[in-house]
């Protein structure tokens, strides 16, 4: 269980040096805003961890619906998104 520290995390700075396990991390944070930028910057990063991740919070009964809701997106819309971005797909 990870211990958070006072004030929120720098979600754009551990995107720009691709820390996706700390991202991960703040997918269980107490603030809901916080979980959800940690879900955005993930997927933008587009790695295999984050997938597993982000599944675990869908299939999980305890995950705040809206959490779950925005998850899924990420797993169904954003990741085919980022990854046209990423290869040049039309």
């Amino acid at each position: 269980m990870p211990i958070f520290k006072p004030g929120k995390p720098d979600i754009k700075k551990l995107e720009s040096q691709r820390d996706v396990d700390k991202l991960i991390d703040l997918l269980r944070h107490p603030e809901r805003d916080v979980q959800y930028a940690a879900i955005e910057a993930i997927t933008r990063l587009g790695d295999n961890r984050g997938i597993e991740a982000l599944m675990a919070l869908v299939v999980d009964p305890s995950t705040d619906e809206l959490i779950r809701a925005k998850a899924w997106l990420a797993l169904d819309v954003g990741w085919e998104r980022e990854a046209k971005k990423r290869t040049s797909w039309k």
